[in-house]
């Protein structure tokens, strides 16, 4: 029952993280606590659509909220998921190669002998 449970919390991690926004918005934040301001300055989408994304991000808990002064600053709540980006835009950065250089091949390959 445990495990089910577990498993329910982590794909709603995952579901939630899985977009290519969001996964820009955790790499902008990083280890440091920036502003809305400061995160929509770094990409090409309106203040609502983040606020969206960073509510969304809220929710399940990926990301904190702090509000100093005017300000609200959003900051990763597990510091340890830039470790696991890491290691997965390597693993995405391989198969993505190792898949392009299939197609290359299969291209250059006559279709009949």
């Amino acid at each position: 029952m445990f495990e089910d449970t577990f498993y329910q919390e982590y794909a709603l991690i995952c579901k939630t993280i899985v977009n290519p926004i969001r996964l820009k918005i955790i790499d902008i934040i990083g280890d440091q606590k920036l502003n809305v301001t400061e995160i929509q300055g770094q990409l090409n989408i309106s203040m609502s659509n983040l606020s969206n994304h960073l509510t969304a991000l809220h929710r399940v808990g990926v990301v904190g909220r702090e509000k100093k002064g005017n300000f609200i600053y959003y900051y990763l709540v597990e510091p340890q998921l830039l470790e696991v980006m890491k290691k997965m835009r390597a693993v995405v950065h391989s198969i993505a190669s190792r898949r392009n250089r299939m197609m290359i091949d299969s291209n250059l390959m006559p279709d009949k002998l």
